[in-house]
């Protein structure tokens, strides 16, 4: 499993930000995958009280290539039938993030 952070901000870190881990699959197909759009699945690892709508970015880690910015954020759970973001959200529940990917700099 690896850490990803969802940030509010593009290139800044806050106390708002969601951290998630990955599969290493999932981070294997994110670091290599030449398409311009990426579904990244992610389960929560705890509980969080309050899961936004829209976060801007996924940060990686600092030798990250490219930029990573979220399009879409789509919540599921095996439990509820429908989850409306911004809310809370549980251990175990999984997050779709759609992404797109862009060189740095550009």
């Amino acid at each position: 499993m690896r850490p990803i952070q969802l940030r509010k901000k593009t290139g800044e870190s806050s106390p708002d930000d969601l951290t998630l881990q990955i599969q290493d699959p999932t981070y294997e197909y994110l670091m290599s995958s030449q398409a311009p759009e990426i579904r990244v699945s992610a389960y929560l690892d705890r509980d969080w009280p309050l899961v936004e709508n829209m976060y801007e970015e996924i940060f990686i880690d600092e030798n990250c290539t490219f930029n990573a910015t979220i399009t879409k954020l789509i919540p599921g759970s095996k439990i509820k039938r429908e989850i409306l973001l911004p809310c809370a959200m549980n251990e175990g529940e999984q997050l779709t993030i759609l992404v797109s990917r862009s060189a740095k700099g550009a």
